[in-house]
């Protein structure tokens, strides 16, 4: 066979048992070696689609598969020192270093996009970001400046990232002390500033699906924002969310530790709680509610949908696997790591865990020594 050979124009009926016999990893980084191999992929016997674990510290990092039960370590090239996880969306990573600069990055072929510069690129509002030595800085407006540090990338870290990997485009947001947004997309050169400075409100929570921008403010309304034109737009008489403001109030034995809003496959916006309940015994739970259209009521509802489940703060619903996969991933089922319960003198068998809706039960994985996120391979 002559060395020259292209291997991408092989038969594809010889390329396709190959592919089919690769690992998971392997088997989804097949479909970017070229187009004639995303062609023959397409063919194959899909593999189901569930969510992993991306265990990460400093520059080491391993994936696990808990439906093959199987770690892969990693060196992820893509990544800087000093890296704070944002959001995921499929196989990709929003990350923030500690001089402020996000990126993109493809945890399959750690292929990296960087986002322009906090502080040159900056447009809407009257904040700047101005860097203080080495390490971090302050948002500047005409009334204040507010700190930035690593603590605000924690447990109130509030992020959406939407990506097409075929395509390219991408859409990123973020909160910022609950009183700055910042929102940016392919083909821009700068970030947008939404601040809510002198209303009162702040952001508490967003979610992203078919080009809209899901708010959840803190008078409790939900607000959209279409960024689907030349300029985002907020949408006022198609929002049917906007008179209705969630208005859940907790009983005297329920702590509401966090709320997050979260898009269903059908549009419809859910509100989860994720709470500790005191009464015999402590324990965490998450309540679901949907909004009633004919009594225009938010309702608590024990379903996610048919065959979907949801990871907590990542703002949209996902196809469930066929048959349950690891320890309780399943339709209906809440996957979540250690921020998103109240963890304050409390000790967590594990970082992270599912929750079962139809029980409220939590199974919980095996505790691992360093930051746990989840992400759902090849779903972009």
């Amino acid at each position: 066979m002559s060395e020259n050979q292209d291997w991408s124009n092989h038969c594809a009926d010889l390329l396709r048992p190959i592919i089919e016999s690769l690992s998971t990893i392997d088997y989804h980084r097949a479909k970017k070696v070229c187009s004639d191999w995303y062609s023959v992929w397409k063919t194959c016997v899909k593999r189901p689609l569930y969510p992993w674990q991306f265990i990460y510290h400093d520059d080491s990092s391993s994936l696990f598969d808990p439906g093959e039960d199987k770690i892969y370590n990693t060196k992820l090239v893509g990544i800087s020192d000093k890296s704070y996880y944002m959001a995921s969306f499929g196989n990709c990573l929003l990350m923030v270093d500690s001089l402020l600069h996000f990126y993109i990055v493809n945890m399959l072929t750690c292929e990296r996009i960087n986002l322009p510069s906090m502080e040159t690129s900056i447009r809407g509002g009257h904040v700047r970001f101005k860097r203080s030595g080495d390490e971090w800085g302050y948002f500047v407006d005409f009334y204040r400046k507010d700190r930035v540090s690593k603590d605000i990338f924690g447990s109130e870290r509030s992020a959406v990232l939407w990506i097409n990997e075929r395509t390219g485009d991408y859409f990123v947001a973020w909160i910022f002390n609950k009183l700055e947004l910042f929102t940016h997309k392919k083909g821009d050169d700068y970030w947008w500033n939404w601040y809510t400075r002198g209303a009162n409100l702040g952001f508490l929570d967003l979610a992203y699906k078919n080009s809209k921008l899901y708010l959840y403010i803190s008078d409790d309304h939900i607000k959209i924002v279409d960024f689907s034109g030349d300029c985002p737009k907020e949408e006022v008489e198609k929002n049917p969310y906007w008179d209705h403001p969630f208005d859940y109030v907790s009983k005297q034995w329920e702590y509401v530790w966090k709320t997050r809003i979260v898009i269903q496959k059908t549009g419809e916006v859910f509100i989860i709680l994720s709470l500790l309940e005191k009464l015999l015994k402590e324990t965490h739970l998450f309540y679901i509610f949907k909004m009633n259209f004919e009594s225009n009521k938010w309702e608590r509802v024990d379903s996610i949908g048919d065959d979907e489940m949801l990871i907590f703060g990542h703002g949209v619903t996902l196809r469930a696997p066929v048959q349950e996969v690891g320890d309780g991933i399943k339709s209906g089922s809440i996957c979540f790591v250690e921020d998103d319960l109240f963890w304050l003198n409390i000790s967590l068998p594990s970082n992270c865990g599912v929750f079962e809706l139809a029980t409220s039960r939590i199974k919980w994985f095996k505790r691992t020594q360093w930051k746990t996120q989840w992400f759902v391979v090849g779903f972009a």
